[in-house]
């Protein structure tokens, strides 16, 4: 009997000695989302006390390396404290997408992030028929990039075997339900990145067994141009996303805040916002609302960030029948940011109006009043109201461009009009433009295809078509262009680089020979919406829509006031205490000095 007991306690020691595996179930509740990226990914400002005072337990990182502090071993997972993509990371858009998950989802829900990204890494570093190229590349001065040596120091050089290590992994514990993209400025402006995006998409679908419906894909834009971001132009492409992957998403960059040092990172608030406005297009895709579950009690350190105090005044507007202007709601936070809510917000409109994207149009003449209400993530609602005026009357709009300073080519100051469509090769197109410059010059149009992989040593694409040159004059003049589309060209690149000043432009149009389908947008500038419209920053060019101010100005002292006490800036915009300049007083246009 002795010996039995003995032969038991032996066994049991060997059994206490080694770690026996358990194959515990798979918790349906328990969300994972894999993130991957470059540097606003992986996280580029220095988190604050509020950030890491406190983190709720149902929001778990899945580490993808091993961190020394705080000490955190792969394959593991822990509550998702900053820094929770990689030792090197910082705050990012992930931190917050993960909070606005778990206070908007059940208190029996928990939500997982699997992370990896690498500070300036282009895209091909995530796709796995590339990714070995990519890490033998060196700088121009003989040294290693530097996200290969963060993908060599943390990720075994081999980043998407990374992630596809961990989410299986992740797999044995939760349900992977979506994935978060944030990347472009090592691929800006790139035509061939919503197709290379797409490949690796599909390919973590394959290696993972996931179907594309159960799992959609959050593309979030860069930093906006008035923000100070450097790679705004790749938002163009980061467009393209939804209609290359029709289970993708865009996340919007609006508004948010760079961080005042670079063109490239957004701040801490940006980064709070991006993160939340992740959560957003997440929980829009579950049919789910925009706010914190009822039960959920926000911890003290994030309160303020989800209040809302109020909405900032919407300047009263004119807008003349069958044109449109853009109205853009900031709500005011209770620690002090401010956000663009212009997606969330409810508008109650007059009879006259419509409004889609933001954008108002006056279908008819009429005068009411506009009132806006947005419902923050706590359920708190704001609202605020302004004027606006339908009216036949009003003066023509038209696009000025301002060069600065000449060029020396004519490539060097360009406007360029992306198309509704492509062209039909082989079809022949009527292109026509009103234009006219201040100091006169060649003006040249050049239809391009942005998609064609034959690539200059820029980048650009050298698909194009070389159009003769019109020379313009301080008077405006209409202009026509007949060609046939060699490829399926998407834009067309009006180029005057040697002109100096001002250049202005109005009714632009491209159709088909024979046809009326007109493939400009908003090629008659009546509504403010240039979306589709661009010209080349970095050669100092800006771009604004105004009235045409070549008749009835008359002069006003400074301080006059209309008889209706009514003036208006000339993009419709009423204003009570008008600096020097331009405005519309009693239907006219005044000099204010």
């Amino acid at each position: 009997m002795k010996k039995l007991f003995y032969s038991i306690m032996m066994m049991c020691g060997l059994l206490a000695a080694k770690p026996v595996a358990v194959n515990a179930a798979v918790d349906p509740n328990f969300h994972v989302y894999i993130c991957f990226g470059q540097s606003n990914m992986e996280g580029n400002a220095q988190w604050e006390t509020i950030d890491n005072q406190f983190v709720d337990s149902r929001f778990q990182m899945l580490a993808t390396t091993n961190f020394d502090n705080p000490q955190r071993t792969l394959g593991n997972w822990y509550t998702a404290y900053c820094p929770i993509v990689s030792p090197m990371g910082k705050l990012g858009p992930s931190d917050y997408f993960g909070r606005t998950m778990v206070a908007a989802m059940p208190s029996n829900v928990k939500i997982g992030v699997v992370a990896v990204a690498m500070g300036g890494s282009p895209i091909e570093m995530f796709d796995k028929d590339k990714y070995q190229a990519k890490m033998q590349e060196k700088n121009s001065d003989g040294t290693t990039p530097w996200h290969v040596t963060l993908a060599t120091n943390y990720y075994g050089g081999n980043p998407y075997g990374r992630i596809i290590e961990m989410a299986k992994k992740a797999q044995q514990s939760g349900v992977i339900k979506g994935i978060l993209l944030h990347q472009g400025c090592s691929n800006n402006g790139d035509p061939n990145w919503p197709n290379e995006v797409k490949k690796i998409y599909n390919d973590m679908l394959t290696d993972l067994g996931l179907n594309a419906a159960d799992v959609p894909l959050f593309v979030g834009e860069t930093e906006y141009q008035d923000m100070g971001g450097g790679c705004y132009g790749h938002n163009a492409v980061v467009a393209q996303i939804p209609s290359v992957i029709p289970t993708g998403h865009v996340v919007s960059a609006e508004g948010l805040p760079g961080n005042g040092v670079d063109a490239w990172h957004f701040s801490p608030a940006g980064y709070r916002t991006l993160g939340k406005r992740y959560a957003y297009e997440a929980l829009k895709v579950m049919s789910l609302p925009t706010q914190k579950d009822a039960a959920y009690t926000l911890p003290d350190n994030l309160v303020n960030f989800y209040t809302t105090t109020g909405l900032k005044q919407i300047d009263d507007l004119v807008i003349r029948v069958n044109a449109s202007r853009t109205v853009t709601v900031n709500a005011l936070f209770a620690d002090g940011h401010q956000e663009i809510v212009t997606r969330e917000a409810q508008f109650q409109l007059p009879d006259f109006l419509t409004i889609t994207d933001g954008k108002l149009t006056a279908t008819k003449e009429g005068s009411g009043d506009v009132t806006v209400t947005y419902t923050d993530f706590t359920g708190k609602a704001v609202s605020t109201t302004f004027h606006v005026e339908g009216t036949l009357q009003g003066n023509n709009h038209i696009l000025a461009v301002d060069n600065k300073t000449a060029g020396t080519n004519p490539w060097d100051k360009q406007l360029h009009a992306k198309l509704s469509s492509p062209m039909t090769i082989g079809k022949t197109y009527v292109v026509k433009a009103t234009i006219k410059a201040d100091n006169g010059g060649d003006c040249a149009l050049w239809p391009i295809w942005t998609g064609s992989p034959n690539r200059d040593e820029w980048n650009n694409s050298t698909d194009l078509l070389y159009l003769s040159a019109v020379k313009l004059t301080s008077t405006f003049q209409e202009f026509t262009w007949e060609f046939d589309a060699t490829w399926a060209m998407d834009m067309l690149q009006f180029a005057f680089g040697k002109i100096g000043g001002m250049v202005y432009f109005d009714d632009i149009s491209c159709v088909e020979k024979g046809t009326t389908n007109d493939l400009v947008v908003n090629g008659s500038f009546e509504s403010d919406d240039l979306s589709q419209w661009e010209v080349i920053s970095w050669a100092n060019q800006t771009m604004t829509i105004i009235e045409d101010p070549t008749t009835g100005i008359t002069t006003m002292d400074r301080g006059t006031k209309a008889t209706d006490n009514v003036i208006y800036t000339l993009d419709g915009r009423r204003v009570t205490n008008p600096q020097k300049g331009l405005y519309i007083v009693n239907g006219r246009k005044v000099v204010i000095k």
